[in-house]
């Protein structure tokens, strides 16, 4: 399966147009449990998933690793690395013990391309928020703890958790100043657009979804997004062509088809417009 491509989707089989089907596992790849109680070294927390975070409510002591001892303060985000066994020694009064499998958080590396994204579970570190981004912090987790409970759609969960990690790590930064109605709007929008994005261009189609008039949703998307639907849409597919030049076997055809250009002129059009180059000459360079 190509990197990147949609990854919560195996192509197994056959299908009408390229022999293949689309089908979602069934394997859930989050857990995120309430944490509090009295905690000593000597046991580690149980992670199911390399990808770890704690997010402390109310708490005191240290979080011990082998690179040393951190204190446990209120308002704190602990972004843990893959190796280590992670230990508490002190009280937590209330907080959540989050980890996540690779494949989530490849998701989240799509969408966030700076290095500091990449490095962000690479060693231990922390953030410490302040007490408005904390509320919205818990309120996102406890909506995040139900969504999972109903067994969502796991695309949609890769949209939630991206956000999530976004705003908790300081990488979206037009997401600190939106209010909590703001942020989950957001995140059905993208949860949305990473379903349709291929499909459907209409704002009529995606106010609908939103429970919006197109008037209100285009202001909407430039009020905290800074473009509009039709750019967002536009970079998503752009994303999406470089994935699949890059790491799949489809032919240049097959991809125009596969993100619903009807010509591959136009596919060919629109990516140069996008890139600066054609879809041959993208090609070619990533060849050497």
């Amino acid at each position: 399966m190509p990197p990147g491509h949609n990854i919560f989707q195996q192509l197994v089989t056959k299908s009408d147009k390229f022999g293949l089907i689309v089908v979602y596992p069934q394997v859930f790849m989050i857990q995120l449990e309430p944490i509090s109680g009295f905690f000593r070294r000597e046991r580690a927390l149980h992670a199911i998933y390399p990808m770890r975070m704690l997010i402390v409510c109310q708490g005191k002591g240290f979080l011990c690793m082998n690179s040393g001892d951190y204190p446990l303060l209120n308002g704190r985000i602990f972004f843990i690395p893959e190796e280590g066994l992670v230990r508490l020694d002190g009280e937590m009064s209330s907080g959540y013990w989050l980890s996540f499998s690779s494949l989530l958080y490849a998701e989240f590396l799509l969408q966030h391309l700076d290095p500091q994204a990449k490095n962000l579970f690479l060693n231990l570190s922390f953030r410490d928020l302040d007490p408005q981004k904390s509320s919205k912090t818990y309120n996102l987790l406890d909506q995040l703890k139900r969504e999972i409970d109903h067994k969502r759609d796991m695309s949609y969960i890769a949209q939630y958790l991206s956000l999530f990690l976004g705003f908790t790590a300081g990488l979206d930064g037009y997401l600190a100043a939106l209010t909590l109605d703001d942020l989950q709007q957001v995140l059905r929008f993208r949860a949305i657009l990473e379903q349709f994005y291929k499909q459907e261009r209409s704002i009529q189609f995606y106010a609908e979804g939103m429970g919006m008039s197109p008037g209100r949703l285009n202001k909407f998307l430039d009020r905290v997004l800074g473009k509009s639907l039709t750019v967002l849409i536009k970079d998503r597919i752009m994303r999406e062509a470089e994935v699949l030049l890059l790491h799949s076997d489809y032919t240049i055809d097959q991809i125009a088809e596969i993100l619903g250009f009807e010509q591959t002129t136009s596919f060919n059009t629109s990516f140069k417009r996008h890139k600066g180059m054609s879809v041959f000459q993208f090609s070619r360079l990533s060849i050497s």
